[in-house]
């Protein structure tokens, strides 16, 4: 796998330099550390924290080169990533000015909108990685996610939970009408979801991650926030914002966004059509 790994040298990158080695080194990642500056004078330092960062994995024998962009982080990040593929993208949450965060919002959704390789943003470091949240607010888990989320898990030993939110029913979606009748044993149905929840669970068990179910019913972004907050998660993992035939995907971006601001640690973002 080959990670690129943000910073702009200010203290919102530093959860994602502290992160970013440590799960380098858990999956067998190279790096590519990526420092983005504004001003001229801000060169030097930021050439120097990308070469201790450098160094420091290289010592842990994770390869490691660096790259310097004269723009902001946001525009460094969207170019960098459109030039050369990567496997994954690690960012800070990164913010603008206030006028222009009120008028468009922070610059990692600029990110997420135009980054297609899934997307890692660290608001804060977490020293390990013991529980990861696997949300869905759609009819099913994402290849890309799952299989993203299996390599981390398994490589970390870290357990998982799938997290499916039953949502308000709409009535144009008789398939909504049927989950929510039955929603306290989703797993147990035969909806399409409860066929994929099994399956998402048989799939991460199969490779030796411990899984568990929680399910929680009404508006999305709210449920996800609330078991954020009660549980004891290292990380979070979403699938993606596009939508999909006549069914509107719940991850929104506006949800997706939600959860990148406001879960307060690392949150990992699956884009796929």
């Amino acid at each position: 796998m080959n990670l690129l790994l943000c910073t702009d040298g200010t203290p919102k990158s530093e959860g994602a330099l502290a992160f970013g080695p440590r799960l380098a080194k858990l999956i067998g990642a190279s790096v590519t550390a990526l420092g983005a500056f504004e001003q001229p004078s801000q060169e030097a330092a930021l050439a120097a924290t990308l070469a201790d960062v450098c160094a420091r994995m290289t010592a842990e024998g994770i390869p490691c080169e660096t790259v310097l962009h004269p723009m902001p982080l946001r525009h460094a990040v969207i170019a960098q990533a459109t030039a050369i593929s990567y496997d994954l993208v690690i960012v800070g949450l990164t913010e603008r000015g206030q006028l222009r965060r009120w008028l468009r919002g922070p610059s990692s959704r600029r990110i997420l909108q135009h980054v297609t390789a899934p997307v890692l943003v660290v608001p804060f470091d977490r020293p390990a990685i013991r529980n990861i949240l696997l949300c869905s607010g759609d009819l099913w888990y994402p290849a890309a996610t799952l299989e993203m989320v299996q390599r981390i898990a398994v490589s970390a030993g870290a357990e998982v939970t799938l997290l499916y939110v039953v949502p308000e029913p709409q009535l144009t979606y008789p398939i909504l009408r049927e989950m929510e009748d039955a929603w306290g044993a989703l797993l147990q149905t035969d909806t399409v979801q409860g066929r994929n929840l099994r399956s998402c669970q048989e799939a991460l068990r199969s490779q030796g991650i411990e899984t568990g179910v929680k399910l929680r019913h009404g508006p999305v972004a709210e449920q996800i926030l609330t078991e954020i907050r009660e549980g004891e998660y290292d990380m979070v993992a979403l699938g993606s914002t596009y939508a999909a035939q006549s069914l509107r995907r719940y991850f929104a971006p506006g949800i997706t966004d939600r959860m990148v601001e406001h879960a307060g640690r690392p949150v990992l973002v699956v884009r796929h059509r």
